[in-house]
């Protein structure tokens, strides 16, 4: 039996002395002395910040930029760069910012197209998959934990997927996503769908069906819950 064993169940007056030293050992905090360790602090974090902030400028924006087929102006990827799969064309208008994402395509579409327009964000972790087109208009915000789609990536017909097959084409249909939109955390927008300009999509909510202006959907399916939010 080895010793470490022999701490952790204690099994005698040593033994439990050495439980009791290592434990209070892994929890010591040192003494604070706040006019020395609050200095540290501040400096730490310029330090980190501006580390960050040069990896940023320098390294993870210009890569990111050169994969894109056009990226605007003051764009900002906090988290790092996003996953980029597959052969999509991607353009940016001014003022985006893109959290750490997945953004792929699969090898059915000729050109899958992804377009971002100005002062608009994707949050973290959500997912967009492009077969054909997705547009994303002006001052939209999609929160973190997203899906966006313009297909089913995958056959519906069982026989299909065992073997592999992939989609067709045709069955993929473009996502539009209006301007000053507001799509909540963990929402679902599936192939074929047009949300209009000022809506929402609140949370967790599967989006099927087209979305008018103005309007607040929630659910699964979707559903409207408030029209002509302009006017409230």
């Amino acid at each position: 039996m080895s010793i470490v064993l022999k701490i952790k169940r204690r099994e005698n007056k040593f033994y439990d002395f050495l439980y009791r030293s290592a434990y209070y050992l892994m929890r010591f905090n040192f003494p604070v002395i706040k006019p020395i360790h609050l200095p540290l602090y501040y400096l730490s974090h310029c330090i980190l910040s501006s580390s960050l902030n040069f990896i940023h400028s320098f390294w993870t924006v210009p890569l990111f930029k050169s994969r894109c087929e056009r990226a605007g102006k003051r764009l900002r990827l906090p988290n790092g760069m996003p996953l980029i799969i597959g052969h999509l064309n991607i353009y940016l208008g001014d003022d985006v910012t893109i959290m750490r994402t997945t953004i792929g395509s699969n090898h059915v579409g000729e050109k899958p197209l992804l377009k971002i327009g100005n002062n608009s964000s994707i949050g973290y972790g959500t997912v967009i998959s492009i077969t054909k087109e997705i547009l994303i208009g002006n001052n939209t915000r999609i929160a973190p934990h997203c899906l966006i789609m313009d297909s089913d990536d995958h056959p519906i017909n069982p026989s299909q997927r065992l073997t592999q097959i992939s989609i067709n084409e045709e069955d993929a249909q473009p996502v539009r996503i209006g301007n000053n939109v507001w799509v909540c955390d963990s929402a679902a927008i599936l192939k074929g769908v047009t949300i209009g300009d000022g809506s929402i999509i609140a949370t967790r909510s599967v989006v099927k069906r087209d979305v008018p202006p103005n309007t607040i959907v929630a659910g699964n399916p979707a559903r409207p819950t408030k029209r002509d939010i302009n006017l409230l």
